[in-house]
């Protein structure tokens, strides 16, 4: 496993470990769980389960909730519980409407700002996604794509499309395993490093159409799973 694998496995950035609160540790843990399924849509789950299951106290992990309410990966009904979010491929769909004028935003300053680590390791990420593709690897993919996902929103160095983002690129990463895309997987890594080559060459307009390129193709890939289900 390469060195940016290895920062996706830890929740790192562009190849490097960033330090943590205790509570973006709890909404990390969390938030993969949700992506993976490990927590299904529709489950009902409570603070102290999830506590466990983050392996710390309820406080750091109440404040991942509250996060994760925001972001609709969990839903609170007052005096019946929690539940976690359900999957509308609808929902998704419209919200790579949002993503991908925002997304491309990104991509563009990227290639503008970013510095040369961060463009290698944009570059090096998307080789270990096109690795994790050719091994069939959904899980190593999904963690090196949040990875080249981070290390994009810092290169472009524009906090609040980040903001913007994150949740919508993370409901993505949920339906992609729902519906178990897993034979897409070696065309999206091709269009992730088509971005990554547009920025490390400093092009902004090619990175903003490799960018919508990769929209586009998340959009039909969720297309033909409707069409399918």
């Amino acid at each position: 496993m390469n060195d940016t694998a290895k920062a996706a496995e830890t929740g790192g950035k562009g190849g490097e470990r960033q330090a943590e609160t205790q509570a973006e540790r709890a909404f990390r843990l969390l938030e993969d769980a949700l992506v993976r399924l490990d927590l299904p849509p529709g489950a009902r789950v409570t603070e102290q389960e999830l506590a466990l299951r983050a392996g710390m106290g309820r406080t750091p992990v109440r404040e991942a909730v509250q996060r994760l309410v925001a972001d609709g990966l969990i839903v609170v009904y007052p005096r019946k519980g929690m539940t976690v979010g359900a999957i509308n491929p609808l929902e998704v769909l419209m919200a790579l409407d949002v993503r991908g004028p925002v997304e491309r935003v990104v991509a563009m300053a990227a290639a503008r700002r970013a510095t040369p680590a961060q463009r290698a390791a944009l570059a090096e990420t998307g080789e270990a996604m096109r690795a994790a593709a050719a091994k069939g690897d959904m899980a190593l993919y999904m963690r090196c794509d949040k990875a080249f996902d981070e290390t994009l929103a810092a290169s472009a160095a524009n906090p609040f499309a980040t903001r913007a983002l994150a949740p919508l690129q993370t409901m993505v990463r949920r339906a992609w395993y729902y519906f178990r895309r897993e034979p897409d997987l070696g065309a999206s890594a091709e269009r992730h490093a088509a971005v990554a080559s547009a920025v490390a060459a400093g092009d902004p307009e090619a990175a903003g159409d490799a960018s919508d390129a990769l929209i586009a193709h998340l959009r039909a890939g969720l297309k033909q799973a409707l069409a399918e289900l």
